[in-house]
């Protein structure tokens, strides 16, 4: 019986392959990326769970100011918390950093504001609290309230916390201020209830 060597793919082509699948991840991590037009209301199964009343709770994550912060522990203060999930690589992330300042400086004493950086400057990059500081002074923002995760999530990203603790509103893609205030109020006033178990998630 006569072994035959091994053919191995010339170096060349091994180098095009590489090539073509860091591209496709990268263009796979960049479609989580939206543009002005939102893809609508999206649940997860921690918001199923009853979000920050569930029994994984809520994450500590690090502030720019260099604190650590977990949302959900602020509930009892601020009954209404409203989070917004950006990226310093996401176009569509800068233009909603606009509209979260306006709402953070217009936010009456019932509502907190925050941002939650997912990655760094590049999708495979954890955020990290330099990033975040600098994120907060780029837009206006309290770097308290600019905080720092390592994730793969949809941006822009909007979360908003009710009273009781539980997810009220999850929605993926940009919102300008007025259309935040618009479901703030809806639900405040009660003409809106949350109704995550009958909504769309993954």
């Amino acid at each position: 019986m006569v072994a035959h060597p091994i053919k191995r793919p010339p170096t060349r082509t091994l180098r095009r392959l590489s090539r073509g699948v860091s591209g496709l991840l990268c263009l796979l991590i960049l479609s989580g990326c939206e543009s002005h037009d939102g893809t609508g209301e999206w649940y997860t199964n921690w918001d199923l769970a009853g979000g920050c009343t569930s029994d994984s709770g809520g994450d500590t994550r690090p502030s720019g100011a260099g604190t650590a912060v977990n949302v959900c522990e602020r509930v009892a203060e601020q009954p209404w918390i409203w989070v917004v999930y950006a990226a310093p690589w996401c176009n569509a992330s800068q233009s909603q950093a606009q509209q979260i300042r306006a709402l953070q400086q217009n936010a009456s004493a019932e509502l907190a504001v925050y941002t939650v950086l997912t990655s760094g400057q590049d999708p495979f990059s954890p955020a990290t609290v330099s990033q975040a500081r600098s994120w907060a002074s780029r837009y206006g923002l309290d770097a308290h309230h600019v905080l720092a995760e390592e994730s793969t999530r949809t941006i822009p990203q909007h979360l908003l916390i009710g009273p009781d603790g539980r997810t009220f509103y999850r929605y993926v893609g940009f919102l300008s201020e007025g259309a935040i205030n618009e479901v703030l109020g809806d639900f405040r006033e009660g003409i809106r209830v949350p109704n995550v178990r009958e909504l769309p998630r993954p």
